[in-house]
């Protein structure tokens, strides 16, 4: 049972550090780069608020113009270093007349 207990401790506590360190490392321009290629758009048109984290997961808003989309990447340490997923992000893509267009957005006739 303590060992249990031991191991349950230790998975909170190294999940806790990883957090910590994920959101620290991190930068916001990263984040930038990440949603900039997300939303069909480049890394100085992207202005990043509302960032929190919530534990290897990093929510932000990455907004572009007028228009606002939320978004989150993940961050994993490891042996190589800290590394950080693609940005998913909500309210994205291309609308009429914006950023590039494929044949699902036509489909979908967002372009």
């Amino acid at each position: 049972m303590n060992i249990r207990l031991t191991a349950l401790v230790a998975i909170g506590l190294t999940l806790a550090g990883c957090s910590t360190i994920n959101n620290a490392t991190v930068s916001d321009q990263k984040l930038k780069e990440r949603a900039a290629f997300a939303l069909g758009t480049n890394a100085e048109a992207i202005t990043i608020s509302n960032r929190s984290n919530e534990g290897l997961r990093i929510n932000f808003t990455a907004t572009t113009g007028k228009r606002s989309s939320q978004c989150y990447v993940t961050s994993t340490p490891s042996v190589i270093g800290v590394v950080t997923s693609d940005a998913i992000c909500s309210g994205g893509g291309a609308h009429k007349g914006e950023g590039q267009c494929n044949a699902l957005l036509k489909a979908a006739g967002r372009c």
